[in-house]
Parts: C-alpha cells; sequence; structure tokens
C-alpha cells in the first residue's frame, strides 16, 4: 500500500472518530447545552431582565446570540464597567458575542473546529513519527 492511501486512511479514521464523538456520542451537544446554561447565569447574575442567550444549535457553535431589551450601556459597559457581552465573552469557551437585532455573527461550527484540532494533532503526530523512526539510517559516515 503507497504511503500516501495509508495516510488518507489514517485521515479518514481520526474524522470519523471525532464525528462518533461530537455527533453520535453526544458530547458536541453537551458542551454547548453547559456553554449556554453558563451563559444564561453569567447574565441572571448582573440582573438585567428580559435577556436571553442561546448558543448556535444548527449548526452546533460556541458563538453566543443576546436578545432582549438591553440598551447600548448594559449592552457594551462602559469603561471598567461591564456590559452584558463582556460578561458572556468572559466564559471559557465561548467564541464570540453578537446581538440578535444587530444581525447574527454565527461563528465556525464546532464540528469543523473539531476536525481542524484533529488533523493539526495528527499531523503533528506523523510529523512526530516520521522524525524519530521515519527517515533511513547511513550506512556509513560518508553517506
Amino acid at each position: 500500500m503507497s504511503p500516501a492511501a495509508k495516510i488518507l486512511i489514517g485521515l479518514a479514521a481520526v474524522a470519523a472518530m471525532g464525528w462518533v464523538h461530537h455527533g453520535l456520542l453526544g458530547n458536541g451537544e453537551a458542551y454547548v447545552g453547559r456553554l449556554e446554561a453558563e451563559a444564561r447565569r453569567a447574565v441572571a447574575a448582573t440582573e438585567i431582565g428580559g435577556v436571553d442567550v442561546k448558543l448556535g444549535r444548527d449548526p452546533l457553535s460556541r458563538h453566543a446570540t443576546l436578545s432582549g431589551t438591553a440598551d447600548r450601556f448594559q449592552r457594551e459597559g462602559q469603561g471598567s464597567l461591564k456590559g452584558l457581552n463582556d460578561h458572556v465573552r468572559e466564559i471559557e469557551g465561548i467564541s464570540g458575542v453578537s446581538w440578535a437585532d444587530e444581525g447574527e455573527g454565527g461563528g465556525i461550527p464546532l464540528f469543523l473546529e473539531l476536525l481542524g484540532q484533529l488533523l493539526l494533532a495528527y499531523l503533528l503526530g506523523l510529523a512526530l513519527g516520521w522524525l524519530l523512526w521515519g527517515r533511513r539510517k547511513r550506512e556509513n559516515y560518508l553517506g
């Protein structure tokens, strides 16, 4: 089997594992649900009523979309006073914040982020394997 075919089979296996983990096992949905719950708690802690937070569900994304009747000062804050955007952005895992009435930002789908990370890890492992075990041994000191 050619080296290119082996690499493609490895990439397909890594992508399949990511799809199973993200989709079939439900870990992507659980992660987005946890982020959404944390964002809702952060918004509720500000005691500004009538504001709702939703993360992308179709496709899953880490981008938060806020909706409600908050004014500009409540949304953006001023100086050292944090606005709703800042409170939501501080949550580890949130990639971005937008307001529904200002147009949705969308963000990168979570599955594409996962595939990018898996591809990077696979290629790093492939490079490390080549450096450690893939080079031909020298038969003499001259060549």
